[in-house]
């Protein structure tokens, strides 16, 4: 069952700059959050060809029609993926959704199976 979520009712032009700036970084925020999870999930929906049951001609239409993310993104995405299968630390990162892709991207090409751990370590702490 799909849950669907309300909107609050109140209109922006009611609201003060204080609170209309609230709202926008709350739901900026979530707005980020909510995209990281769906990339981190997508290498599954590919393994498991789930796009095909829903309807879809390939993975890049089911992301578009789900998520407006564009072709591009979605090959960085499931190539990072494939890149982090062998460093678990740095893999459970990028499924958890607890860091941006991009930002797991730059140091997958370096981090091995043995510096798998102090790679996510930087991460965590730098920007």
């Amino acid at each position: 069952m799909t849950k669907i979520y309300k909107l609050d009712k109140i209109k922006p032009a009611k609201l003060s700059d204080k609170e209309l700036f609230q709202k926008c970084r709350l739901y900026g925020l979530n707005a980020r959050l909510w995209l990281r999870q769906f990339a981190a999930l997508l290498p599954e929906v590919y393994r498991r060809r789930l796009y095909k049951r829903r309807n879809c001609a390939s993975i890049h239409e089911f992301a578009h029609k789900l998520a407006g993310m564009n072709q591009a993104t979605v090959n960085k995405i499931l190539y990072l993926a494939e890149k982090l299968k062998d460093k678990p630390a740095l893999l459970e990162l990028f499924e958890s959704g607890e860091e941006g892709w991009s930002k797991l991207e730059i140091v997958a090409f370096i981090a091995n199976p043995d510096t798998d751990e102090a790679w996510t370590e930087k991460v965590r702490n730098l920007s």
